[in-house]
């Protein structure tokens, strides 16, 4: 696995700990795994296009860290199981 540099803000920083605060004190496993839109694409076999219209639909969940743009593999998985399901 290569090595990443991924630049967030103070406020971004407290939503994740926060986020895993609560998920720790509610017995939920707290299973991140950040991807890149390239990883995602290859992944799930969609193109980058196809993810944009997702993002600007609301059809996945993302993260959006400075100009970069990452998403939690799992959390999309769930959703695109939900919906299709």
């Amino acid at each position: 696995m290569e090595n990443q540099s991924v630049t967030i803000t103070k406020g971004e920083l407290k939503e994740l700990i926060e986020n895993a605060v609560y998920k720790a004190i509610n017995g939920q496993t707290v299973n991140y795994e950040i991807i890149t839109e390239n990883e995602l694409s290859k992944r799930i076999g969609i193109s980058k296009v196809t993810l944009g219209k997702y993002r600007k639909e609301g059809t996945i969940p993302f993260s959006k860290i400075g100009r970069s743009i990452r998403y939690d593999y799992k959390e999309v998985m769930e959703t695109l199981k939900i919906k299709k399901g």
